[in-house]
């Protein structure tokens, strides 16, 4: 899918702004056409790579991420705005969340070489947890769970210095609700995941179990600590 340009209109929405590229989705930040107040927050447009040649997992994918972002709620997902239709161009809006992701953390302490604290790692290590045990409390796994599908969010203005951060989880195209049909389990192979955080379970097929998040975290603690 070629890359929409500023100032396209999509059912309502204006395109202001590319903020990534990916292999799997393009996503920019967008506000409503047609001089419309925002929802109370800003919002970004994700709408999924389908090239000639991609597999299924890109549109399953994009399906999955839109059923549970309509089933989950609270401070750690991003709150969901809008879908579009399927067979026209799919999109989904949610919440932009200004923030770093620990990806970017991750690489901007190997750039600089000064690698985090053990008490920088321990606050951000508990606002992960607290974000996953949140997903959990809704019946929800994210299977999926990786230094770049972890944001976490810029305080507010006032915020006192050392507060904890908060953590939002992103990107549930390979997640699993116990509300909703498991998709990636019926249409696509067993395992799925990213290599270097998947756990073992998930290699042999096994979906929607919280402790495979729990292995994902404890990978990522192991690699802001090392590096």
């Amino acid at each position: 899918m070629k890359l929409l340009e500023p100032g396209t209109e999509i059912d309502g929405f204006v395109i202001t702004q590319l903020l990534h590229a990916g292999g799997m989705a393009h996503v920019y930040r967008v506000a409503y056409a047609n001089g419309r107040p925002d929802p109370g927050f800003p919002m970004v447009m994700k709408v999924p790579r389908m090239a000639d040649g991609d597999g299924a997992e890109n549109i399953v994918g994009f399906e999955v991420e839109l059923m549970l972002l309509q089933s989950v709620t609270g401070p750690h997902v991003p709150r969901f705005v809008a879908a579009g239709d399927l067979e026209r161009l799919p999109y989904l809006v949610m919440e932009y969340v200004p923030g770093r992701t620990l990806q970017q953390w991750l690489d901007e302490a190997r750039e600089t070489r000064q690698p985090p604290t053990a008490a920088d790692i321990a606050r951000a290590g508990a606002a992960v947890a607290t974000a996953l045990h949140a997903l959990h409390q809704q019946n929800a796994v994210h299977m999926d769970l990786k230094p770049a599908n972890v944001i976490l969010r810029d305080p507010p203005a006032g915020t006192p210095a050392g507060a904890p951060p908060q953590a939002l989880l992103l990107d549930f195209g390979l997640s699993w609700h116990a509300h909703v049909p498991d998709l990636l389990a019926e249409e696509l192979r067993p395992a799925v995941g990213s290599p270097a955080w998947i756990a073992p379970e998930q290699v042999v097929g096994v979906r929607g179990d919280p402790r495979s998040d729990i292995f994902a975290l404890g990978v990522i603690l192991y690699e802001l600590a090392t590096g």
